[in-house]
């Protein structure tokens, strides 16, 4: 983790199915890789395994250590060293529970080479950031420790293959860091407290099947932590760490053949204990039985019934599995569409349903149902989603489903096939981490494309049908009810859901009915503008600016940075600011309205059909001091999404049964979460440091209900009715003149009423003075502290940017002493927020967890540090850190849309396009010295406009 130990959480039951496009994911049933399946153009043979990329390097020393190596450009100058341990919390015995993590830990402080914390030093040093970019995770069966690194410099290079070699079998394990470490471990384990964990202790037997992973989860058990032997973890790190367990991954701009000679050289001399203890292979069991279990919980917002129909997953390795993991692609994405619709539904008694086919746990998957009743329903809710289940199984799929869901996931692998030479070396390690972990299959994104391409067509809808009834079985299923303390009473029995399944089962229904949507989604065609002007703008940006007949501005920023993807943003100025007080809770529903409402006469579902195979999105809004929309598509989509973006400000949908599920689900959200600890404790953040400002209040029940449609509906009109102070910025894979005529046509001929607007000052400020809130809330031993710093200031770039690498070395500092020094905390979160519309204003933002008993002190050694920085100015070593890490991360920004869309924007929101020209410019640089700081901290960091929170349990 941040040091970062993953902390696996397991899946909630409803847990949504993700598919990697680059590695699919394959939970088949035992035997599907067994029958021989043709059709169509391609034809699949059971037996044939999946080719291998040849572009990967794969070999295996004498001692086990196994390496794969691919070289890959993108970004240049960067490669990603993985350690790939098969060791996790499984391995532990009962008194080793939480030391496969806790070792993880220690590998950062202090090995044969890199003593106490001269790793991190060192590699913080060469522009490597700790958490962000170097980091490890601890799961059930395997460890990983990943460190990214510029390659450039020889010596870094030959370093970080040492600090590898060193992880693997030379990690110190000092008495005194191990002592040191316990509380920053204990400080993890403290951050997982609340409800969730609470249910998942109660409930992970259940999905466990009351497996050995049920008692290993990695972060381990409390009295473990704070007393195991020393000893103890060294012989779990001599028994497991060992190269027979153990690969490097390489994957980046580097030398195959150098790589490979560096780690022959390194690894060989590995040596595998002579008593190694035997690496069992452990899974979870199916018990050919049914589970039901309900648990309630005072902080759990609202009751959930969950039923998980488990199965044994199958392997990834077959021509037949690459097959099988498209029909399950395939069969989530019309489930998710069959569900999204029935959510929708007028008086429904739900407020959430859905169904999936996912993987679980260790060796299982499951088909999983979910439904969240609305108060006093439970029975009807229940029903809808076992009416939804029955009505599967007894009519199956249309064909009409199929096809949308075809297009939809041809499209996805097109886009990765069209970005295959752009992919990152990040996006290629986890195919590799995953074979070497489980024997998955590695192919190409070229065969994979080929494949889909040719294999598709041949599946059916009796495929879908039948791997349904494959999946919904009457055993191994797990029904959990998960429910807030007060309503105990209406949890439905075991006995009496299985009443109300068999009495769906009995019951009569007719099959799905398909919904005919158009194909033609601008019927009329909008009237060109006219460009009055264009320039090349901002010195050697290549940005070239268009002002449009109606008023309109374009800012164009071609980039060869991805091929099939164009991004962009327009805004104006006003948002909210400008409706009255008594307007605001209409206004500030409108995005979230018209983001179900669709457009003209397509709501959302026959539009999302509509545009099936589509890659772009569209989205409007309405902030506090702006109005505008955000977008992104293919170049081949682009003219399609233009025309989207042009009914948004034209036409947008009008869906009263939309809207009137969204006030329920408002409503709804606000009874179910206003009393849990971590919102009354947000809530009173929020209020106090806007001065209980009217707009900063959460809006209650009786608020939402006296919103309506109409003047939801006559306030967005309002704010995008006239576009010609509108701004827009586009950034991606396009060319000026062939984007230009789109640009009149869609953007041109936008309705301009020549209003010219300023957001108003609404006086929503951080009070002047000194607050101090304590809020008693929640029953777990845990402390939250946010610490706030604001003021007044005038923006201009060298003041932001000297705040915000202030802030960065505020960072290093409390990480060290509050973390490190002190053991007090797990990790810290600091945020400079800079604001310079509609007046300038600043505000630092410190917070960590903490045990209740150590926020005086840790709250003392905050200001200690800061006093420090103000009096003396920072380290000068902490300062090249930063200038080291600014250094390799801003090339590799600079490669990307996301980073040119928001430079370009903000600059046009804070009125600093002229800086735009020292975008290529490291001068900044040189305001930046230990007096600067100095200067800052005093200037910023004074204390005269201070807040203080703490969130404490319940006296």
């Amino acid at each position: 983790m941040f040091k970062n130990s993953l902390l696996i959480t397991v899946r909630k039951i409803a847990v949504i199915f993700i598919v990697e496009l680059i590695t699919p994911c394959l939970f088949a049933q035992p035997g599907s890789g067994k029958i021989e399946l043709t059709g169509g153009k391609g034809q699949v043979n059971s037996g044939t395994l999946i080719p291998p990329d040849p572009n990967v390097k794969i070999g295996r020393l004498p001692n086990g250590f196994t390496y794969y190596i691919r070289k890959n450009i993108q970004p240049a100058n960067r490669a990603v060293f993985y350690l790939v341990n098969k060791v996790g919390s499984v391995l532990e015995t009962d008194d080793q529970r939480g030391l496969a993590h806790f070792l993880e830990h220690m590998a950062f402080n202090g090995t044969k080479h890199f003593p106490q914390n001269e790793l991190i030093n060192y590699l913080e040093k060469s522009g490597v950031r700790f958490g962000a970019d170097i980091n490890a995770s601890t799961g059930f069966d395997e460890t990983i420790y990943k460190l990214p690194v510029p390659v450039e410099n020889k010596e870094v290079l030959r370093n970080t293959i040492q600090i590898l070699r060193d992880w693997a079998q030379d990690v110190t394990l000092d008495d005194k860091e191990i002592d040191k470490e316990r509380g920053v471990v204990l400080e993890e384990k403290r951050q997982r407290l609340g409800a969730s964990q609470r249910i998942q202790e109660k409930t992970f037997p259940v999905i466990g099947n009351d497996s050995r992973y049920v008692n290993r989860l990695p972060i381990g058990t409390e009295d473990v932590l704070k007393n195991f032997n020393h000893e103890l973890l060294r012989k779990f790190y001599i028994s497991w760490y060992r190269p027979n367990l153990q690969a490097l991954i390489v994957t980046g701009d580097i030398d195959v053949k150098e790589i490979e000679k560096m780690i022959v050289a390194k690894f060989s001399d590995l040596k595998n204990p002579s008593s190694a203890p035997e690496r069992t292979e452990y899974t979870v069991p199916l018990l050919n039985k049914n589970q039901f279990l309900s648990v309630t919980d005072a902080e759990t917002p609202a009751t959930s019934i969950n039923i998980s129909i488990k199965h044994q997953a199958a392997e990834m390795k077959t021509e037949a599995d690459l097959r099988e993991s498209m029909l399950r692609f395939l069969f989530n994405g019309i489930l998710n569409a069959r569900f999204t619709e029935l959510a929708r539904l007028e008086n429904a008694p739900f407020q959430t349903i859905n169904c999936n086919l996912s993987g679980l746990i260790g060796n299982l998957e499951a088909l999983n149902f979910s439904v969240q009743p609305k108060p006093g329903e439970m029975e009807k809710a229940f029903k809808a989603l076992w009416i939804e289940a029955e009505r599967i199984k007894r009519f199956g799929f249309l064909p009409s489903e199929l096809e949308i869901a075809k297009i939809n996931f041809l499209s996805r692998y097109e886009s990765l096939y069209k970005e295959r030479d752009k992919l990152t070396s990040e996006q290629y390690v986890n195919q590799y981490v995953q074979h070497f972990l489980k024997g998955t299959a590695i192919p190409t994104i070229e065969y994979m494309y080929d494949f889909y391409k040719k294999n598709i067509g041949a599946i059916t809808v009796n495929d879908l049908s039948n791997l349904f009834i494959r999946c919904f079985k009457d055993t191994n299923r797990d029904i959990l009810i998960t429910a807030n303390d007060k309503d105990k009473a209406s949890i439905p029995a075991e006995d009496l859901l299985l009443q109300w399944m068999r009495e769906v089962e009995k019951d009569t229904m007719t099959a799905y009915v398909d919904k005919p949507v158009g194909n033609t989604l601008m019927i009329t065609q909008p009237v060109p503008g006219k460009i009055t002007s264009e320039k090349k703008a901002y010195g050697k940006t290549g940005i070239t600016e268009i002002l449009l007949s109606n008023g309109i501005r374009v800012l164009l920023k071609p980039t060869d940075f991805r091929n099939d993807e164009i991004l962009w943003i327009g805004t104006s100025p006003g948002g909210s600011s400008l409706v009255s007080d008594s307007d605001f809770h209409a206004i500030s529903l409108a995005s979230s309205v018209i983001a179900g409402s669709g457009v003209g006469s397509f709501n959302t579902l026959a539009l999302q059909r509509m545009l099936a195979g589509k890659k772009m999105n569209v989205t409007p809004g309405i902030g506090p001091y702006t109005e505008g929309v955000n977008g992104s598509a293919s170049p081949k989509d682009l003219e399609t999404a233009l025309q989207l973006q042009y009914l948004y400000f034209t036409n947008p949908g009008r869906d009263p049964v939309s809207f009137n599920l969204l006030k329920e689900q408002l409503k709804a959200g606000y009874e179910n979460s206003r009393n849990l600890p971590d919102n009354v404790f947000s809530d009173t953040i929020t209020s106090v440091s806007s001065g209980y400002h009217f707009r900063s209040q959460r809006v209650t029940p009786a608020e939402i209900d006296n919103i309506q449609l109409d003047k939801v509906m006559a306030l967005y009109k309002d704010r995008f009715g006239d576009a010609g102070d509108f701004t827009f910025v586009f950034v991606g894979n396009f060319k000026v003149e062939e984007i230009k005529p789109l640009l009149e046509k869609y953007l041109g001929s936008l309705p301009s009423r020549g209003r010219i607007e300023k957001a108003k000052d609404i006086k929503q400020d951080i009070p002047q003075g000194t607050q101090s809130r304590k809020v008693f809330k929640g029953k777990e031993p845990q402390a939250k502290v946010v610490l706030m710093l604001s003021g007044k200031y005038t923006p201009d770039a060298v003041t932001n940017f000297k705040l915000n690498v202030l802030t960065n070395i505020l960072r290093l500092r409390l990480i060290q002493r509050l973390r490190e020094d002190i053991g007090g905390i797990y990790s810290v979160n600091i945020n400079a927020s800079l604001r310079s519309v509609p007046t300038g204003e600043y505000a630092f933002d410190i917070s960590f967890i903490c045990d209740p008993k150590n926020v005086e002190l840790l709250i003392l050694t905050t200001f200690s540090e800061i006093n420090k920085i103000k009096l003396e100015g920072p380290l000068q070593d902490d300062i090249d850190k930063i200038k080291a890490q600014a250094k390799v991360v801003r090339p590799r920004s600079l490669r990307t849309n996301e980073y040119w869309l928001s430079v370009i924007n903000g600059a046009v929101q804070h009125g600093t396009e002229e800086l735009l020209e020292d975008i290529f410019s490291d001068k900044q640089w040189k305001e930046i010295t230990t007096e600067s700081l100095k200067d800052a901290a005093m200037k910023y960091l004074r204390g005269e406009n201070y807040m203080r929170f703490v969130l404490l349990p319940e006296q």
